[in-house]
């Protein structure tokens, strides 16, 4: 809720606040006494943009802040803030204009942006006006409200997600196809590249490690030959240990023959014995095993250097080149229309396939809610003296696109019997307005926007009409806080709050802003449907207009 608005150095307006209530909020004036500034100040502190011509005469800015009540905003509009707006139930925007030199936006006392403020501010309130209804005019509006009237937004995320997936792919194939077409060169340096990788018959991640391991082993060749046939001989030859334990083995069998509490001691040494023998096996194997010439120490040395300049040269180590070998291997199979090309063609039809699917599910779901919202508006608009008026949804279809694959536009017949056609051809200014209202009554709950503001949204009515108009708007401040500019008694009489702009003329004019008594209500009131002069006559009308709220 939009609970106070202070504008200073505004045009003719020196300083003046307004103090705004929950429900129907009506700001009413004489022409030329300022309502319009009213107007503009909130679209400049809602991110509109500012001129210095705006700035009051004497005055070296102006600024504009309001203060809004966020207790009772939706969690899921809460989540969509920016962090700037904090978590308080309190939000204070300020805009400063200067004459000369750059603007200054506050946003909970913190420097921002006008754009960051825009994206705040837009979540909170709309502005609903004749110049602002060139929004839905827009066709492109138009998928907007009917998806706002679906409320379906999981399927919208499923649709977004689908179209960005084939969209990539699509994008992925076509660099492909260009490559194919083009690019002579990228297939020259792509086939370089892989027969150095080819050439590398053994590479595999940790290769390097390996032959580093390898060539140092074999670099010791000569000295491991001659410690392997000493410690052969000391095992097995004619002084070797072998012999030595023979004997040790006989002496002992005649001990434990004389004395067999020996027994255990004689196990153990055997035991030895034979672990001693299996050892003499294996360094016997190793040293029969020593047997590599200098070439294939070289030609290990050669792989070793040719991976060291590859790591080199494309700045990965031996597994960022066994991936780069992948990665050339199938993008060279693509650029050549091979099996990879093929596959990447088949994903993408694969995925506009689904892209479809999902936007056929779209579609399902806003052709019904098109005869809902059409029904819904057809019945509203009946009730502001548009009897005979009637709205139509039309789609087509489309290649799909985030919002899915449709194209659609609202469509209006405004008399019995007339075709229907685009609102901008049809609806006349106040029939526009008519139908804006409408909408913004049947789609309050689902716009996430809880504050409307309406600037002569009553426009080219009158009568029963506008208290019709009235009605709606009444009807709207239940959900949302109205903030409306009005000229028509019919509508002002049902507010909750009443403002008055007046325009007091001294050495300087200057536009006040008043919030009216019950008493001051009543008088306003019949000045609207009197004008200049009150009599006892309008005063009891503009009871009897308000009484009959």
């Amino acid at each position: 809720m939009l609970t106070e608005l202070t504008i200073s150095n505004f045009a003719i307006i020196e300083r003046q606040s307004l103090s705004f209530h929950g429900g129907f909020n009506v700001i009413s004036g004489e022409t030329g006494a300022g309502k319009s500034i009213i107007l503009n100040a909130l679209e400049f502190i809602l991110g509109g943009k500012g001129s210095p011509s705006l700035i009051r005469t004497g005055a070296e800015s102006l600024e504009v802040q309001a203060l809004f009540d966020l207790t009772v905003l939706p969690p899921e509009v809460r989540c969509e803030l920016p962090e700037i707006v904090g978590e308080g139930d309190e939000l204070v925007v300020s805009r400063l204009l200067p004459r000369e030199g750059r603007g200054k936006v506050l946003i909970n006392g913190r420097l921002g942006t006008v754009a960051l403020l825009e994206e705040i501010v837009r979540k909170l309130v709309n502005i609903c006006s004749q110049h602002h209804q060139t929004k839905l005019l827009d066709p492109r509006y138009h998928l907007d409200l009917l998806d706002g009237f679906c409320d379906k937004p999981e399927l919208l995320v499923r649709m977004r997600d689908a179209h960005r997936a084939w969209a990539d792919k699509r994008a992925e194939l076509n660099r492909v196809k260009e490559a194919f077409e083009q690019g002579a060169a990228r297939r020259s340096d792509l086939e370089h590249t892989n027969a150095e990788l080819v050439g590398l018959a053994n590479l595999k991640p940790g290769r390097r490690k390996e032959l580093e391991s390898e060539i140092k082993r074999i670099g010791n060749f000569e000295r491991l030959l001659e410690l392997g046939q000493r410690l052969s001989d000391l095992l097995s030859g004619e002084e070797g240990m072998s012999l030595r334990l023979k004997e040790v083995s006989a002496t002992m069998t005649e001990m434990h023959r004389l004395d067999p509490s020996i027994s255990k001691i004689q196990g153990e040494f055997e035991s030895a014995r034979r672990s001693l023998g299996e050892s003499e096996l294996a360094v016997a194997r190793y040293v029969d095993s020593l047997d590599v010439d200098a070439s294939t120490l070289e030609t290990l040395r050669e792989e070793l250097s040719e991976i060291a300049r590859l790591e080199r040269k494309y700045r990965v180590d031996d597994a960022g080149l066994c991936e780069l070998k992948a990665r050339v291997a199938l993008e060279l199979d693509q650029l050549s229309g091979g099996e990879g090309y093929r596959e990447l063609e088949r994903e993408v039809a694969k995925l506009l396939e689904a892209a479809y699917q999902v936007g056929k599910e779209l579609r399902k779901i806003r052709h019904r809610g098109a005869e809902e919202l059409c029904k819904a508006v057809t019945g509203d608009l009946k009730e502001l003296n548009m009897r005979d008026a009637s709205l139509k949804v039309t789609f087509a279809e489309t290649e799909p696109v985030p919002l899915g694959i449709d194209k659609l536009e609202f469509l209006i017949s405004t008399n019995k019997g007339e075709p229907h056609g685009p609102l901008i051809d049809i609806a006349s200014g106040g029939e526009l307005s008519r139908v804006m209202l409408v909408l913004k009554k049947i789609l309050r709950e689902r716009s996430g926007v809880n504050v409307l503001i309406f600037d002569e949204v009553d426009a080219g009515v009158s009568g029963g009409v506008a208290r019709s108009v009235g009605r709606m708007l009444k009807e709207i401040s239940k959900c949302s806080q109205v903030v409306c500019i009005t000229h028509l008694p019919q509508v002002a009489s049902l507010s909750d709050r009443h403002f008055l702009v007046n325009k007091e003329v001294g050495e300087r004019a200057v536009t006040v802003v008043k919030e009216l008594t019950p008493e001051e209500k009543i008088d306003e009131i019949a000045r609207m449907l009197a004008g200049y002069k009150i009599t006892d006559a309008s005063r009891a009308s503009a009871l009897e207009l308000i009484t009959s709220a």
